[in-house]
């Protein structure tokens, strides 16, 4: 049989991509969604955690969450301890704002795209606070003065003292008494985390419920929150911008690069029923390759692995369409980006 120069051309870069699966190093992290906060915008609805003195971190101070919401009008409550006395983090339009000693403190800095799963942090280490959108630092603010104290509860959605809830998702909102680094942050961005770990006073996974994962400051809905989990369908789509893998598995990458011009992937036409590729700039010049593997019968999982050939940012978002789970994999511009071996991907099997 004839193989024609373009076929050769895609099958030689899928060797060169998938035996770079093995080498490089470090996978990527993936998205730990199982359930999630779900609000509509009622400043009735929200959750509340009772006050503790550790919910007022004053020698170092990080929270961070994904939160995929809009604006219900003027700004809205991510979470806050009574903006007005201590700290506070929202979205006001699309900036990310924060407060950490009340009334007078007020930073903006980042964008969050309406909507759209996004993770944000905010930081402060005794001389900065620093604010992060998807592990980028995006503002630094010269800020020496500790922050305030009060015995306000934490409202998640909601702020004692600005009962505007946006409308949207919150999904595992961590409080530290340090300030992660730009390293850590995106370390664990996307794991989560389960267990004790020095300086973390609490995780709300909000997996159906308040509970402080890895503490004892659990907290509880009010006006009965509703938790969420990815719709299921019995078989996904492909497009001129997204794989479908193993008939289950859509996905879809966003670029952005050195000039701040951003972009979607676009497929490259050859690949297999559960692999493809993906160009950013010239379709005769692939970036990314994106596979699944069916690992069910060795450890219950269905395993992702990618790779690429770029130093640009990207977002690399896979739907497990059968099993109503979603995993968003990050490389950061500048950084030659690393291979994703992720053998513990997606749970449901056949």
């Amino acid at each position: 049989m004839k193989t024609s120069s373009r076929e050769w051309r895609c099958a030689f870069l899928v060797l060169i991509l998938a035996g770079g699966l093995g080498v490089l190093a470090g996978p990527a992290a993936a998205q730990p969604f199982g359930a999630w906060l779900t609000l509509n915008g009622s400043s009735g609805t929200y959750v509340e955690i009772p006050h503790s003195s550790s919910l007022n971190p004053t020698s170092g101070f990080t929270f961070e969450a994904w939160v995929a919401i809009t604006d219900s009008g003027g700004c809205s409550s991510i979470a806050g301890k009574k903006w007005t006395e201590t700290w506070w983090i929202g979205v006001c339009g699309t900036t990310l704002r924060s407060y950490l000693r009340g009334s007078g403190s007020l930073r903006d800095g980042g964008t969050l795209p309406p909507g759209k799963w996004t993770h944000i942090a905010v930081t402060w280490d005794g001389a900065s606070r620093r604010h992060y959108i998807n592990g980028e630092l995006i503002s630094t603010f010269d800020d020496p003065i500790p922050p305030t104290t009060n015995t306000s509860p934490v409202d998640i959605g909601s702020d004692v003292a600005y009962r505007h809830t946006p409308i949207g998702a919150i999904d595992e909102v961590r409080l530290w008494n340090l300030a992660r680094t730009t390293q850590q942050l995106r370390d664990a961005i996307n794991e989560p985390i389960l267990a004790d770990t020095t300086g973390l006073v609490a995780t709300w996974g909000l997996n159906a419920n308040a509970n402080d994962v890895t503490g004892a400051h659990n907290g509880s809905g009010v006006g009965s929150p509703g938790y969420l989990t990815f719709p299921v369908a019995p078989f996904c789509v492909p497009s001129a911008h997204s794989l479908c893998l193993a008939d289950r598995f859509a996905v879809s990458v966003e670029w952005r690069n050195y000039s701040a011009v951003t972009g979607v992937g676009t497929t490259a036409p050859c690949g297999t029923d559960e692999s493809g590729l993906f160009w950013f700039f010239n379709s005769q010049n692939w970036e990314l390759l994106a596979k699944v593997v069916d690992g069910c019968g060795l450890n219950n999982r269905w395993w992702f692995y990618s790779a690429a050939t770029t130093d640009v940012f990207y977002r690399l978002e896979v739907f497990d369409i059968v099993g109503g789970a979603n995993k968003i994999y990050f490389n950061y511009l500048g950084d030659p980006a690393k291979a994703n071996n992720d053998s513990d991907a997606f749970a449901t099997c056949p």
